[in-house]
């Protein structure tokens, strides 16, 4: 983002669902529909559309809707549960926090020992939030619906285009350019919208040797916004100091909080 010019709209990382249905997934949701669940947990508004996709190629579409009215289901943010209730499944819960380590603070208001708990993981997992149901003696089921990729690919865009997304492609010769123009001091404020994108742009960084820059200018030259508690600790991971976060973890509400800082500070470090 560069104030008084053309914002930059350059994804680092993209989404891919695998073509057909693979054994994995298939077995998860025959055991959502076969037995009894007590707790599904759905990290992303993809992974509840993916997930009823497959359910539909399966021809269970309908008693996997059956089942999650009959559990207490669990979203990570408003996104899964928006996905949710576009199939008629009502959401029980949303933690204030909407990261991994927000859900199992949130279960800890739940008897989970001795239940059967299902996630729904995006394209990584929070490690805090399956030990702590394990810890809690909770049965857990898990499943990767999607992965995430350096491209997008057809079956990833689909889903976007199935939940009204604009999308672009990620090309790894923008980004290269985009770190550049951070490196020379071109930039003034970058959005990092989620950990996986924070993560590629440093891996793709590394890879023209570009890391050290990038670091350092971020820290010292640009204003560095991240959506929520997980993009920050992604970032802080890579050294990198985070000067804005929203309350609500939500993207208006990021670029709210960006305007708002812009305003009140100058917009140099």
């Amino acid at each position: 983002m560069n104030f008084g010019g053309i914002p930059h709209i350059v994804p680092t990382i993209g989404i891919q669902i695998n073509q057909g249905v693979s054994s994995e997934i298939e077995a998860f949701i025959s055991k959502i529909v076969k037995e009894k669940m007590d707790y599904i947990i759905f990290m992303t508004g993809p992974g509840v559309y993916s997930l009823m996709f497959a359910a539909k190629c399966l021809g269970l579409e309908r008693k996997l809707v059956e089942s999650l009215s009959q559990v207490v289901v669990i979203c990570r943010s408003f996104k899964s549960k928006y996905a949710l209730s576009n199939h008629g499944v009502k959401t029980d819960a949303v933690p204030e926090e909407n990261t991994g380590e927000g859900i199992a603070k949130l279960m800890k208001n739940y008897a989970v020992s001795n239940k059967n708990v299902a996630i729904v993981w995006h394209g990584s997992h929070s490690a805090v939030l399956s030990d702590e149901l394990f810890k809690s003696g909770a049965h857990v089921l898990e499943c990767s619906i999607y992965s995430y990729s350096p491209e997008l690919k057809e079956s990833g865009a689909k889903i976007l285009r199935t939940m009204g997304f604009d999308y672009k492609t990620p090309e790894e010769a923008k980004v290269v350019e985009v770190i550049k123009e951070i490196s020379k001091g071109f930039i003034d404020a970058i959005t990092f919208t989620s950990p996986p994108a924070a993560h590629e742009i440093f891996k793709i960084a590394e890879k023209y040797q570009l890391k050290e820059s990038l670091q350092i200018s971020l820290n010292k030259y640009v204003i560095v916004v991240a959506v929520g508690p997980s993009t920050g600790k992604a970032l802080a991971e890579k050294g990198v100091n985070v000067d804005v976060m929203p309350k609500v973890y939500k993207m208006g509400t990021m670029v709210k909080a960006l305007s708002d800082y812009i305003t009140q500070v100058k917009p140099h470090k």
